[in-house]
């Protein structure tokens, strides 16, 4: 299959006020889709692969079996488009991410699987001038043990021979680990995996230095197990025999509760990162702020402010931060799963004078359509100053259809004509999302 560029089309959505406290309902939001060609899209990621300064994306289809990069660019009249370049196959397929595994200076492709497939694949990248030739792209297992796993994020954990790779895996045998790079990346049998905690099904994998020791700790969502809830593996120095082996856990919050996808940023000005956790048990949905003491010791001291969870999202799924509104405080983006029937897949939270409070306006954001979306990746897709959401939907409910809505933005309607003269503060726009 050739690489094809992808038009934009747009949907518009409706706007339903969620809480009785909204004086005034804004213009809605508008999807557009980036690709619905295959089946299961699974998550979406971000990295500049060719410098050219536009955000150029990796999604894993997981019903397709099929992992793509689109190189976003401008189509003719200025709109967001991306060439699509399936670099491999990947049964199974949970995550995706782009990584330049060999430093050869292409960004590679990383894919976890899960399914009966249970492998950490790397789609080597051609050089730059061949990068949207899908022949030349080639697939190989950097990694299989019988565990299913569910994400991966590079990290720098040595400081030796480049980058190396944080992985999380569910189910039997499932944990948080890292591969370390040998000298020959290429060497697909030399990369050594080292086991740092139990898991049960790992959702997020950050990297963060969480107590200010210039290490990079790991912060973490687990959703079953012993081991369920918000928590994060402290680095044990890089000259340390613990370094390969069982790394400190510190506990945040959510414990034996079904803790997803979160994000972690600054909300109070205070320079330490609060951590926003969906989670949930049985029909209880939550969505918790994290507040660290940071005058208690590295690693303990957490406090939980509850955030009202809106009535007509579904089961909670992924959390990011960002000022959505541009009125100088950052909001929260909410997606969930069987957002069926009334129940919205994504809704967005205006933040109230403090972000500790528990009354959070919501908006809609993707109207009815869509069942099961993923994480939120926050960017200025169109490049008019505010932040659109990216997405995936693998099971889209109109009309009884389970081919999903597939790759997804929704474009935010802050900074259009019609809206743009009730902006009264503004604030640079930050770009936040999943690592």
């Amino acid at each position: 299959m050739k690489s094809s560029t992808i038009a934009v089309l747009a949907i518009a959505s409706c706007f339903v006020p969620f809480h009785s406290r909204l004086a005034q309902a804004p213009p809605s939001w508008h999807r557009h889709v980036i690709d619905a060609s295959s089946l299961g899209a699974d998550g979406v990621r971000t990295a500049d692969v060719n410098g050219d300064g536009f955000a150029d994306l990796v999604a894993g289809w997981e019903q397709g079996g099929i992992t793509r990069v689109y190189l976003g660019s401008r189509d003719a009249l200025g709109k967001p488009a991306w060439t699509a370049i399936t670099v491999g196959k990947s049964p199974d397929v949970e995550d995706a991410v782009l990584f330049d595994a060999d430093g050869d200076g292409a960004m590679d492709v990383i894919s976890s699987t899960e399914g009966n497939h249970r492998r950490i694949l790397v789609h080597w990248a051609p050089p730059a001038q061949r990068y949207t030739r899908e022949s030349d792209w080639t697939t190989e297992t950097l990694y299989a043990d019988g565990t299913q796993w569910m994400f991966a994020t590079p990290i720098d954990m040595d400081h030796r021979r480049g980058l190396d790779l944080v992985v999380g895996g569910k189910n039997r045998r499932a944990a948080v680990g890292w591969l370390e790079a040998p000298v020959h990346p290429r060497s697909v049998s030399e990369w050594t995996f080292h086991r740092i905690s139990e898991a049960g099904w790992i959702m997020s994998l950050k990297v963060i230095d969480m107590n200010r020791d210039g290490l990079p700790d790991i912060l973490l969502t687990d959703r079953r197990g012993d081991l369920a809830g918000a928590r994060w593996l402290e680095h044990p120095g890089r000259s340390s025999p613990r370094l390969h082996g069982s790394w400190t856990n510190h506990w945040i919050g959510a414990r034996g509760r079904e803790a997803m996808l979160i994000d972690a940023a600054d909300l109070d000005g205070d320079g330490l990162p609060e951590i926003v956790v969906p989670h949930y048990l049985g029909n209880d949905f939550r969505l918790s702020i994290f507040r660290s003491n940071p005058a208690a010791p590295a690693g303990g001291a957490w406090t939980e402010h509850a955030v009202r969870y809106p009535s007509v999202a579904g089961t909670p799924k992924a959390a990011a931060v960002g000022d959505i509104d541009l009125d100088g405080r950052p909001d929260l983006v909410l997606s969930s799963e069987n957002s069926s029937g009334e129940r919205r897949g994504i809704v967005w939270l205006r933040s109230p004078a403090s972000p500790f409070e528990a009354a959070w306006d919501a908006f809609d954001v993707s109207g009815p359509e869509g069942r099961k979306f993923d994480m939120n990746l926050l960017l200025d897709v169109d490049g008019d100053g505010d932040l659109d959401i990216l997405n995936t939907e693998e099971h889209d409910n109109a009309a009884g259809g389970n081919s999903g809505l597939g790759l997804v933005w929704y474009e935010n309607p802050t900074r259009s004509p019609a809206s743009r003269r009730r902006i009264t503060r503004g604030s640079r726009p930050r770009v936040t999302g999943s690592e």
